[in-house]
């Protein structure tokens, strides 16, 4: 395993570094160190915006740190982690925002989520305004990371103005036309998505190519990741994309994957065989995300899955088993009342505070013998 490491987001209403000031960076830098984590993953664009932009489509919470201090918390966050030898990574969510503030009415099929709103990669705007975000995250935070990763969730959906684009997609590439896919019955064996999970596995190579040249222009020399979503249901699972298209396409892009649910219990082994073993099959570079110091469920207000140790110490097993590049935890705080990582929902999962969490996982990761060897956490 190369890295090892927190997954987080200094946006407002995840629930864990919106508020974060330099001394609290510097606690959880050091706690990393001291457990032997290595990798650092910040979203400072998530489904709303933890950071200053000069963009009136984004929403600019004030009492967000990185937003109050003109981005400098993010600058020490991110210095501070390269100081102590910890990779850095960046995340942007480029498909979900905050209405009204984004000023596109959606055309997605997806439902909003309160006021969070997904778009679609073909609906009009959507591409330019993607491409100016990359642009200005990788003008003001390029020089201080590793790696990005681009997340294009929810942009697979139909919706009227995609039928054109796929009927003359399916005609240059032999596939049946739209009607014909909406006219297939019913199999509960059958999968009905192959001809249209190609178009729009297609649109996303088309736009995380364009991501890539848009951040190379500016100067940045990291890595770049696609993720990727699955399916997690009872007795089901299935891929939103054609994995072999990506490699093809972006063979120098590493594969974050992730349970969808974030409940290792369910499809234990299908799970690991899809987010693991058949990308590292296509040659991909595997960046498996998983459960860390998060309280988050499907539907939102649903009981813990479990505990968070049993959590931790299944997604600890399937690492040491199967061995993905970099192993991520999602949330490393819970400071707040937030929709992923809740302060109040948290002793319900077993712990009374962010911090304490985290450092029992990274004790867990050390006595299970995954990621990086260092002293015992005291």
């Amino acid at each position: 395993m190369k890295e090892i490491g927190f997954w987080d987001y200094s946006c407002p209403r995840h629930g864990s570094l919106e508020h974060y000031t330099n001394a609290d960076w510097d606690v959880l830098l050091d706690d990393m160190v001291e457990g032997g984590f290595n990798s650092l993953v910040l979203s400072v664009k998530w489904l709303t915006t933890g950071y200053r932009s000069r963009y009136s489509w984004l929403e600019q919470d004030p009492g967000n740190s990185a937003v109050a201090s003109d981005n400098a918390v993010i600058h020490y966050a991110l210095n501070g982690a390269r100081q102590r030898n910890i990779r850095t990574w960046l995340l942007v969510v480029a498909t979900g925002y905050v209405m009204p503030q984004f000023g596109i009415q959606s055309l997605c099929n997806i439902p909003p989520w309160g006021d969070f709103t997904s778009y679609d990669l073909d609906q009009p705007g959507i591409q330019e305004r993607i491409h100016l975000l990359f642009d200005e995250i990788a003008d003001l935070f390029g020089a201080e990371a590793d790696g990005i990763v681009v997340e294009l969730e929810f942009c697979d959906g139909e919706a009227p103005h995609r039928v054109p684009l796929y009927n003359e997609w399916a005609k240059t590439n032999g596939r049946p036309d739209f009607a014909a896919l909406k006219a297939q019955p019913f199999e509960p064996r059958g999968y009905p998505y192959f001809h249209w999970r190609d178009f729009t596995t297609e649109r996303r190579i088309a736009v995380m190519k364009d991501v890539e040249k848009t951040v190379r222009a500016r100067g940045f020399k990291g890595r770049m990741a696609a993720l990727t979503e699955v399916g997690n249901a009872d007795m089901v699972m299935v891929g939103n994309t054609n994995l072999g298209r990506i490699r093809a396409a972006l063979p120098d892009w590493s594969l974050v994957t992730y349970d969808s649910i974030y409940d290792r219990r369910q499809n234990r082994l299908s799970t690991i065989d899809f987010c693991i073993e058949q990308p590292r099959r296509l040659g991909f570079e595997v960046l498996f995300l998983t459960r860390g110091v998060m309280t988050w469920t499907w539907p939102p207000d649903g009981p813990p899955l479990g505990s968070l140790d049993e959590q931790w110490r299944l997604s600890l097993e399937d690492a040491r088993d199967h061995n993905p590049d970099i192993l991520w935890f999602m949330g490393s705080d819970a400071r707040l009342e937030g929709l992923v990582c809740n302060r109040k929902r948290l002793p319900a999962w077993g712990y009374e505070d962010g911090r304490t969490a985290r450092q029992a996982l990274m004790r867990m990761a050390y006595n299970m013998g995954v990621g990086v060897k260092v002293k015992r956490i005291p």
